[in-house]
């Protein structure tokens, strides 16, 4: 009977003891790269998610944001995350992505997502839905974990819902982040983060109420087919003007107060048009076109020295227009730091001719 007792005994302890370790597991992230790849419908997740090497999944050197939760603030969307900003931005930019898209958030993570340079200026992070597959769900996980740059939503990943991610987003960026202008873009576009800040720190460009893209002039609703808006959601017979949802810049002050007029009932369907329409009630009428935002750039992949955004670019593609970029990039600091040391030498050389000049005349 004791023998039968002691045995009963040690059985719960081994049980007990599996338990903590598979709870600990679960929250560590050895237990997420531990999930087999086998069975996956997503063959990129397969092949990038869990190869642990230097090109995927190594984790950034600095991240300016932190997970801990140090307030429960209340939500007026479908956000879920309380990832935090650790530090102020110049620029943050938001990226609309599909769970399955992990290829696309890999190249943006290898080229223009980041600012390099010590003292961080921008930073991007991804807006990712619900999905229904459990193993989708699992491979995001381990994504967040490893790169802490997902931003997690409530809603339903699909089309309809892009407002409602959008909204989340905005909201995130609100409350949990400090910066000074965001930019929204999807995850097949080429960002050239270096021409927006030089665009932005430009006395000449305003610093509140900017709302800066590739600007849609004078466009009536359709009531048919893909971008089909019902009478019933939008009453008028033309949109205001909007910028096209590839990509556009929002100073914080204006994301600030878009946020409180929140619907997230129902939001107008279309994205872009809808973010038009908050703006246009916030009394900004200065739209501000650029051409530097590229939409729906089907040809040959080509680099254009003023690009912003160009959309849309493959995976190669984005290599290929960040790489000739940063060469632009490397030859301009080269002309400038060679025109200021010329610049000084020929300060130097007159200094040192007024001094022989001087010296003459005192014998």
């Amino acid at each position: 009977m004791r023998k039968s007792t002691l045995f009963i005994v040690l059985f719960i302890s081994v049980i007990f003891t599996v338990s903590v370790i598979i709870s600990f597991l679960k929250k560590s992230n050895l237990y997420h790269r531990a999930i087999p790849p086998h069975g996956t419908p997503q063959d990129a997740l397969q092949k990038v998610a869990f190869t642990i090497n230097k090109k995927s999944f190594s984790p950034a050197i600095k991240v300016p944001f932190s997970t801990t939760d140090e307030e429960a603030l209340t939500h007026r969307t479908y956000l879920i995350s309380r990832t935090r900003c650790t530090q102020k931005l110049f620029l943050l930019i938001l990226v609309v992505t599909a769970p399955d898209n992990i290829n696309r958030r890999s190249v943006v993570r290898k080229t223009w997502a980041s600012d390099p340079s010590v003292n961080m200026r921008w930073k991007t992070m991804f807006l990712v839905g619900q999905t229904k597959d459990r193993t989708q769900e699992q491979y995001l996980e381990a994504e967040r974990m490893m790169y802490n740059d997902l931003i997690r939503g409530a809603q339903r990943e699909n089309y309809q819902n892009l407002a409602l991610k959008t909204q989340m987003g905005l909201e995130w960026a609100a409350k949990y982040c400090d910066f000074h202008f965001l930019l929204k873009a999807d995850d097949d576009v080429f960002v050239n983060p270096y021409r927006l800040m030089d665009y932005l720190e430009n006395p000449d460009t305003p610093k509140t109420k900017l709302y800066l893209g590739y600007v849609r002039h004078n466009r009536k609703p359709h009531h048919g087919g893909k971008y089909a808006v019902p009478v019933e959601d939008y009453n008028k017979s033309r949109y205001p003007d909007f910028c096209s949802g590839l990509g556009y810049v929002l100073s914080s002050d204006l994301v600030l107060k878009m946020v409180q007029m929140f619907d997230s009932k129902k939001p107008l369907k279309l994205e872009d048009v809808y973010i038009g329409t908050l703006v246009e009630r916030l009394g900004v009428t200065d739209v501000r076109h650029h051409q530097g935002f590229r939409p729906l750039q089907f040809g040959p992949c080509k680099y254009i020295s003023d690009t912003i955004v160009y959309h849309r670019a493959s995976i190669d593609c984005m290599e290929k227009l960040f790489n000739l970029a940063m060469e632009e990039r490397l030859e301009g600091e080269f002309n400038k730091s060679r025109s200021k040391k010329t610049e000084e030498n020929k300060q130097l050389s007159m200094l040192v001719k007024d001094d022989d000049t001087w010296q003459t005349e005192q014998v």
